[in-house]
């Protein structure tokens, strides 16, 4: 299998996985055996373990010495602060991309923000097919690689995945048809700074909308004491 493929097969299968610790049909402690998970989704155990590697490094899973891999409690004050660094990635990402976009660029996301905005309300997933176009298509603009892989980190963090579910959120919908407008506006006009702030509390706003449903749902649970990855000493004060 081409390296892409063997990427590309990992990355679903952390995709699975992720789907399953969100809809609590694990729980934070659980024990993620490999073999039943490579069962479950019809793969070897070495996508499996390669996944839950990926995992162990977005803080999803834990791999604790002779204990295998068990699920890490999500908390919210961890979700609050991906939100922040996710936030201000964009911004930046934005703030960069008002420097270069061309007349084009600003027809074309003008056009995915139309239909956007003319999407069947129904139809949640194109929606979200559309923002994530359209939030791509301005990282191609700023040409900031460093930027969008921050950027990119983050979105793996937050418990609930744009492409797949985030239309589910209340209130999503909404501002995905009506707050995309300003922002390609700032770039439009070559403003830096409308463009980074502006977008910054675009992904925050969106944050919190996700934190308030999360909570209504009362998914936060609080972690048992061997859940928490242990204190690193601090650093010597110079």
């Amino acid at each position: 299998m081409a390296k892409e493929g063997k990427e590309q097969l990992r990355s679903n299968v952390a995709s699975a996985i992720r789907d399953q610790i969100m809809a609590r049909t694990v729980h934070p402690g659980d024990t993620l055996r490999l073999g039943q998970l490579a069962e479950q989704l019809g793969v070897s155990v070495t996508p499996v373990r390669e996944a839950l590697l990926l995992l162990t490094q977005d803080g999803w899973v834990r791999h604790e010495p002779n204990r295998g891999f068990r699920v890490a409690a999500i908390r919210r004050k961890d979700v609050e602060d991906t939100y922040l660094m996710w936030s201000t990635a964009e911004g930046e990402i934005a703030a960069r991309a008002a420097t270069r976009a061309t007349s084009r660029d600003v027809d074309y996301l003008r056009e995915i923000d139309r239909r956007i905005r003319e999407a069947d309300p129904e139809d949640g997933r194109l929606a979200t097919e559309l923002n994530a176009k359209l939030h791509h298509y301005v990282s191609v603009i700023a040409d900031a690689p460093k930027l969008d892989w921050f950027a990119r980190a983050a979105s793996r963090l937050v418990p609930l995945q744009f492409p797949e579910n985030f239309h589910v959120v209340p209130g999503w919908s909404e501002v995905n048809r009506t707050q995309h407008g300003p922002l390609i506006d700032a770039l439009a006009a070559g403003d830096v700074e409308a463009a980074r702030s502006g977008t910054a509390a675009h992904f925050h706003g969106t944050g919190e909308l996700l934190m308030r449903w999360l909570d209504s749902l009362s998914f936060w649970e609080e972690p048992d004491d061997d859940l928490v990855a242990p204190r690193s000493p601090g650093r010597l004060a110079g």
